[in-house]
């Protein structure tokens, strides 16, 4: 039992928590968010398939305005969610891959160059895959479709295998697909931005300077970072031209890693916060009466708040909005695809085909050779307990492009009847890549072992 779990030990007799204990354990699961990005799928596919079709696809195009006055911003439903509510997302990936890069998995040169060298490779190859079906046809464009792997999907589904795969491989496909998404930034970034307005780059860079210079300063509010960052930053991007959600990973990239407190500060401090609330306990009184025990766990409870690093709580908090909220809402407004005769000539058009070869086999492919790559040349080494087998069933699971390819594919495809194939494929593509994935993963031998994630 974790120290999270003695504190509200306590708090689970009571009844109310009988009911809602099951729940908050749902959520703290790794393969839950898997599981509501499914039952989204499986409702947006009924649906789009449903005599409610057209209700259900009118609903995403209601024009949502925001503002005060004359200063309004009018959008439709479908592009605050790809444009605003995907910022939020981008900005969580943004926060995890500062995270990594200062103490996590790509803090080592040596640790880090095996899920880099595959993430690169599984990039790369998708592209070229895709490239070479679709050179000569006016899709080329799409190239950036295959490269993406859904984090949240992927990771969610591997938790399904429980401690049937080795901890070391959850860790390479966690940091693979961060990455990943570091690289579909860029590709966003580079090659999916419509004419740029320097004028409105500039002036989100200027507060995105303002940001920087907090953080120097040692401004620590989230308030502060969440205003200049929304207020500023993200509105100037997305008159830009540039994607907005590029905005979301520039502005994770200024918030603050350090602590207000050190650590030997936090010690003495809660130490003493404690005792002070035993000398106050007064036999019947609560600490609703009891003025100084009220004080001292306030007391302790902001020595908590400046313990921990803005973008420690940050990420804390956003996550589950990111993932039972966020994705799935995304996954409900972009993965409807309706089904018909014509869906099943599905291969007789190039854009498609590219698709679904980049995520089925290059996918795998380049993630197993560029894995090959660094051990072979001795830069790198495969961790303990992860085998080869391993690293090609996680090459299919790096191949559920899903909502991240989904939104690259909103990008990349302006008529309505391609992107529906593009939807169907990656769709289609990424599921298979899962199912062989998981076969893989749960038929190769000695998975079971002292090394498994025995927290999750």
């Amino acid at each position: 039992m974790d120290l999270i779990e003695q504190a509200k030990q306590s708090v689970k007799s009571r009844p109310i928590e009988k009911v809602l204990s099951p729940l908050e354990d749902f959520t703290k699961q790794n393969a839950s968010g898997g599981i509501v990005l499914l039952i989204c799928t499986a409702v947006v596919l009924g649906l789009a398939n449903s005599p409610y079709r057209t209700v259900f696809t009118d609903l995403w195009q209601l024009p949502v305005t925001i503002g005060i006055g004359t200063a309004v911003l009018e959008k439709p439903l479908l592009l605050w969610i790809n444009d605003g509510l995907m910022a939020i997302f981008f900005f969580v990936i943004g926060l995890e891959i500062k995270r990594e890069i200062l103490v996590g998995e790509l803090s080592s040169p040596r640790q880090a160059l095996l899920p880099i060298a595959a993430a690169i490779g599984g990039m790369v190859i998708p592209a070229l895959v895709f490239l070479f079906v679709n050179f000569d046809t006016p899709y080329r464009s799409g190239w950036g479709i295959p490269m993406a792997t859904d984090i949240a999907f992927a990771i969610g589904l591997l938790g399904l295998l429980g401690q049937r795969v080795p901890f070391s491989a959850k860790i390479f496909l966690t940091t693979l697909a961060i990455v990943d998404d570091l690289g579909a930034v860029l590709v966003i970034a580079v090659f999916y931005t419509s004419e740029i307005s320097w004028l409105s780059l500039g002036t989100g860079l200027g507060f995105l300077a303002i940001l920087v210079g907090a953080n120097w300063v040692g401004i620590r509010s989230p308030l502060v970072y969440g205003l200049v960052g929304i207020g500023g930053v993200w509105l100037a991007f997305l008159f830009s031209g540039i994607h907005p959600t590029i905005a979301g990973v520039l502005n994770a990239l200024t918030i603050p890693v350090s602590s207000a407190m050190t650590k030997k500060e936090f010690a003495q401090k809660s130490q003493s916060f404690g005792r002070a609330f035993q000398q106050a306990e007064v036999p019947g009184v609560s600490v609703l009466e009891n003025k100084d025990q009220a004080q001292a766990v306030h007391a302790l409870e902001t020595a908590s708040e400046l313990i921990q690093p803005p973008l420690q709580k940050l990420e804390h908090t956003l996550y589950p909005w990111v993932t039972f909220a966020i994705m799935p809402l995304f996954a409900l407004a972009n993965a409807g695809v309706e089904i018909t005769p014509e869906a099943f000539s599905l291969f007789s058009h190039t854009l498609p085909l590219g698709i679904c070869l980049g995520l089925l086999l290059g996918k795998p492919l380049g993630i197993c050779l560029g894995a090959w790559a660094v051990v072979r040349t001795g830069y790198s080494v495969l961790p303990t307990h992860l085998q080869w087998r391993h690293v090609i069933g996680l090459g299919f699971m790096g191949g559920i492009g899903f909502t991240m390819a989904i939104f690259i594919a909103t990008l990349a495809v302006t008529d309505s009847l391609i992107l529906a194939k593009a939807k169907l494929a990656i769709f289609l593509a990424s599921s298979l890549a899962a199912l062989v994935g998981l076969v893989i993963l749960s038929k190769t031998p000695g998975s079971q072992n002292e090394d498994v994630d025995s927290k999750g």
